[in-house]
């Protein structure tokens, strides 16, 4: 009997346990995780190839045994895409793409497991490849600042590539993965960096691994209330705003997105913090007289929650006329404007205009924000060096990247059909042998 009940007992602990509810900490803990498992993907595999390519051409030191014995063909390809005539390279063949392939497929395994950021920066190799004779013999980056300006190309890159369509946001998030935030001079570049990580990985649904990054955000905003923040004034469109309310501007849109994550999250605590910055969002935001859809999205969505009808309903009229809803979203509008006459908010909370809803609106909102940033401007206006070959080499990836993914597989040689084969030559069955 007294084993019984010690079975019992043990039984009853392991349950108890199991259903424990896990703490921040533990939560963060598997974003991390889930972050890491992500990366190797189809897409952000080539683009780093490209990386090392270009990173590890001009390095010195030996790194491994494995590296040296890939030396050449290193050389080789980065040479192939790196081409003098930069901006009037000729257009690389599909069979130096099938060639190429080979190469990355001998590769694969040292570039899934190297860490780029022991390469000397991409700043480095454009001053070897594209400087002047004193830029070609200046010492490599070293130490602490090495680490400050291959995060600073990790940021930019992130931001840079977020909206390409051939490499969008794998590799952004493989970008923003790479940066430290926290080895950063404590600039307007640092607060920027981080709202858009956190933007990034709220969009991935890595809600806890976001959080962290905008709580961290937050705080540093309050402890910098009289920062210079050109930049953001830039980005977001906010010309007519002085320092002060673009502080105040920026600070809403980080609680903005600090609410979304906490009401994606499952306990009940978060979505009361959630209520909460979605507060201090309106607060701010009508401090400096913001008004659009975003604001008439939360105002519904609080309105809802407090059976506020008839205040609801005006917010909806208003969050009709927004350009960033589809059709189909508008009448899901007029049917909750019927429900809400009837008196049955909750119908309306627990339909269509749920948490994900809401987060949809905010979402294409940043997008269209970043859609209109011309990146490669900014940076030649801060003079930042090699910007137009930077640009030219993510073209070159974005290219690469296409037709890595396009031409590696019999299969998708077939389709292309007539388009290799040559005259006397069937190039087909090259590929053949080179991808077998």
């Amino acid at each position: 009997m007294k084993r019984f009940f010690l079975l019992l007992f043990i039984i009853n602990v392991f349950i108890s346990c199991s259903n424990k509810e896990k703490t921040d900490a533990e939560l963060l803990e598997i974003d991390k995780k889930t972050l890491n498992e992500s990366l190797d993907s189809y897409k952000v595999m080539p683009y780093k190839f490209g990386k090392i390519l270009i990173r590890s051409a001009i390095t010195k030191d030996t790194i491994s045994t494995e590296f040296k014995s890939f030396k050449t063909d290193i050389d080789r390809i980065s040479k192939r895409l790196m081409s003098h005539d930069f901006k009037n390279a000729d257009n690389i063949s599909l069979f130096e793409y099938i060639s190429i392939y080979r190469d990355y497929r001998k590769m694969e395994e040292f570039i899934m497991k190297t860490d780029e950021d022991i390469f000397p920066p991409l700043l480095d190799a454009f001053n070897v490849i594209y400087g002047d004779s004193i830029s070609k013999k200046r010492p490599y980056y070293s130490g602490n600042e090495k680490e400050v300006v291959q995060n600073l190309e990790h940021t930019v890159l992130s931001a840079i590539v977020l909206l390409s369509k051939d490499l969008g946001k794998e590799v952004s998030l493989y970008e923003c993965s790479k940066t430290k935030p926290e080895l950063l001079p404590d600039t307007e570049i640092k607060t920027l960096l981080q709202y858009f990580r956190g933007f990034l990985f709220f969009e991935k649904g890595l809600y806890y691994l976001s959080e962290d990054e905008i709580s961290r955000n937050i705080n540093w905003l309050d402890n910098n209330k009289n920062i210079d923040l050109p930049y953001t004034r830039s980005m977001f469109q906010w010309g007519d705003l002085n320092n002060e309310k673009t502080h105040l501007a920026i600070h809403s849109l980080n609680h903005l997105f600090r609410a979304f994550d906490r009401l994606m999250m499952d306990r009940k605590v978060d979505e009361e913090r959630a209520l909460e910055d979605f507060e201090v969002f309106l607060k701010d935001s009508k401090e400096i007289g913001l008004d659009n859809e975003v604001i008439w999205s939360i105002e519904t969505y609080l309105y809802l929650k407090n059976n506020k009808s008839e205040k609801a309903i005006t917010s909806l009229v208003k969050l009709k006329t927004s350009n960033l809803l589809s059709s189909d979203d508008k009448g899901k509008i007029d049917d909750a404007i019927v429900y809400l006459k009837n008196r049955k908010p909750e119908s309306v909370l627990n339909g269509f205009y749920d948490k994900y809803f809401l987060s949809k609106i905010a979402t294409k909102y940043m997008f269209s924000i970043l859609a209109k940033v011309d990146w490669e401007k900014i940076m030649k206006e801060q003079n930042v060096p090699h910007t137009e070959e930077m640009f030219i080499v993510i073209d070159r990836f974005k290219e690469m990247t296409n037709n890595l993914n396009k031409y590696t597989s019999v299969d998708k040689l077939k389709e292309v059909g007539n388009d290799i084969k040559d005259t006397g030559v069937n190039l087909l069955d090259k590929a053949k042998e080179l991808v077998e």
